[in-house]
């Protein structure tokens, strides 16, 4: 796979997944019977976060999560079963701060999602 067609593949999991780890773009690519380098993978994700079509993300597992950059909303992180939602972000983007100039935000809500916290109010 060349490295044009393997970042357009990466891509194309990215839109068909919401956060995927290169761990499981791996085993996504190789379930579907792709020719490909893991080191070529990771250089893959170099270049297309490089370019701005993706964004790193780290959350509770330390584990590098991806998603395509230009999907636009917040994470939401259960700290009791790690899940992790995404809602429409409500926050307003600033061009510049403090003659910082902004290129993109990222948005992250710890807490408890709507099933941990049933089980909590079930257990009281």
């Amino acid at each position: 796979m060349s490295d044009r067609n393997l970042k357009e593949t990466l891509v194309d999991l990215c839109k068909e997944h919401h956060l995927l780890s290169a761990k499981v773009m791996i085993a996504l690519l190789a379930e579907q019977k792709r020719s490909f380098n893991k080191t070529s993978v990771y250089r893959a994700l170099d270049q297309l976060l490089a370019d701005g079509t993706l964004c790193k993300h780290f959350f509770e597992n330390n584990e590098a999560l991806y998603e395509l950059r230009a999907h636009h909303h917040a994470h939401m992180v259960c700290e009791s079963c790690g899940s992790i939602t995404q809602s429409h972000c409500e926050y307003h983007q600033p061009s510049e701060i403090d003659a910082f100039v902004v290129s993109h935000h990222h948005l992250t809500f710890f807490g408890s999602c709507g099933k941990c916290v049933l089980k909590q109010k079930n257990r009281q």
